[in-house]
């Protein structure tokens, strides 16, 4: 009897990993299409920007829109999740890109500089939307966070390879120079909201889970934010956003300025988005081996290495390394950060630490970027990059310091 028992667990704990996995693979596509529209404002808003600007210093006022709106509307969308559920959100999220994107296309065609900042801004609530999706993907699978966290991030490599390219490519298709490009984050957007509305039910209830037994009762916010794991995995996602946000808004404008051309300048995105997402199919392998605090830690140190790549030269190759380690590091110090801030919260729990997470990160973002209009210059450019050094040599010294305690799969899962 005891062996019929012990077979019927496992039959049904494999069927439940499987049904797991399968979610997390619903959140790929929806990453891909997300990465996709991004990658469009990540390759030209800084260079259109520029364009449409009345002075340099405005240059990349459009793209700091995107985290800032991002930031203000992250609670917002925490709370509509814990009522609604996620699938609700992400379409709603996705949604809002189709007139972000046909915006933004009318302001390139018009040259109106303040109407392509209407436009961009509202891509900020599609990023705060998406940003919940590797959150959504580690609840889900409460015993291969990280996996499923790298795993996701990892559905964003093809759009990362197609999207600077064909931003460009589509960009010639109209009179007014890239035009049809914010089109296409338009039918990025439609389509991203169409594919999340088909997801299955499990990821629409996913998000207001009732607290059992096992894992107890929410904790209060100070015992919560105490947590040395927490606290790491929140600053590793911070580091993350700020050296990517800041390093990708003025890497184009600096680069030209530095006299490279405004097609490697465009490459260099592209690079850069390959080191973003490319890693995730290898972390995802063996994260778990390895663990969240050591994915996060070599994260930090190539961040180290992008900075300085950046500090030492302001040739063809230190300029595109730099790029491309900085998204190499932001992938590994955000999916090592998350795993270790999903680890540390409970279900009944995620409304206090998940939006205050993603504030910290979204706030450093703005920051990054909004400081990149000053910093995008050849000597600006080297300057950020021993900003950025020294603060992922700050990280990667306390991570490496502190031992973040392994919660048990119980205690996340409630």
């Amino acid at each position: 009897m005891n062996v019929q028992v012990s077979e019927h667990k496992r039959v049904t704990l494999t069927a439940t990993a499987a049904d797991h996995r399968a979610l997390t693979r619903r959140l790929v596509p929806a990453q891909a299409l997300y990465v996709l529209g991004m990658s469009v404002d990540l390759t030209l808003t800084g260079i259109v920007g520029a364009h449409l600007a009345p002075t340099r210093a405005l240059a990349t006022l459009p793209f700091s829109l995107i985290p800032l709106v991002a930031a203000t509307t992250t609670f917002a969308l925490s709370r509509w999740i814990g009522r609604a559920g996620y699938r609700r959100v992400f379409t709603a999220a996705a949604a809002v890109a189709v007139p972000a994107g046909l915006v933004s296309a009318l302001a390139v065609q018009q040259h109106a500089f303040w109407l392509f900042c209407v436009g961009t801004a509202l891509i900020g609530v599609y990023q705060a939307g998406a940003g919940y999706y590797r959150y959504a993907a580690a609840e889900s699978n409460p015993t291969e966070r990280a996996r499923a966290v790298s795993t996701v991030l990892a559905g964003g490599l093809v759009a990362a390879l197609v999207g600077p390219f064909l931003a460009t490519a589509v960009g010639g298709f109209t009179s007014t120079p890239y035009v049809m490009s914010y089109v296409l984050v338009a039918l990025a957007g439609g389509a991203a909201a169409i594919w999340n509305a088909t997801m299955p039910d499990s990821l629409a209830t996913l998000a207001a889970p009732k607290t059992t037994t096992t894992g107890g009762d929410a904790r209060p916010r100070k015992v919560l934010w105490c947590q040395p794991s927490l606290l790491l995995g929140v600053g590793a996602v911070a580091l993350a956003a700020v050296s990517m946000t800041s390093m990708m808004t003025a890497g184009p404008i600096a680069g030209m300025s530095m006299g490279h051309s405004e097609g490697e300048a465009a490459f260099s995105v592209q690079l850069h988005m390959v080191g973003m997402f490319a890693p995730g199919f290898v972390v995802a392998r063996w994260i778990g081996r390895v663990g969240e605090r050591r994915i996060a830690l070599i994260g930090a140190l190539v961040l180290a290495v992008a900075g300085l790549s950046a500090a030492v030269s302001m040739d063809s190759w230190a300029f595109l390394a730099a790029m491309f380690f900085v998204g190499v590091g932001w992938n590994l110090a955000s999916s090592g950060g998350s795993a270790l801030v999903t680890a540390s919260y409970r279900p009944a729990e995620r409304g206090r630490v998940q939006p205050i997470a993603e504030l910290t990160a979204t706030t450093v973002q703005v920051i990054g970027a909004v400081s990149a209009g000053a910093l995008a210059t050849g000597g600006g450019w080297q300057g950020l990059g021993i900003a950025v050094a020294v603060a992922s040599v700050v990280a990667a010294t306390l991570l490496a310091a502190r031992r973040a305690p392994r919660q048990k799969a119980g205690a996340v899962s409630g």
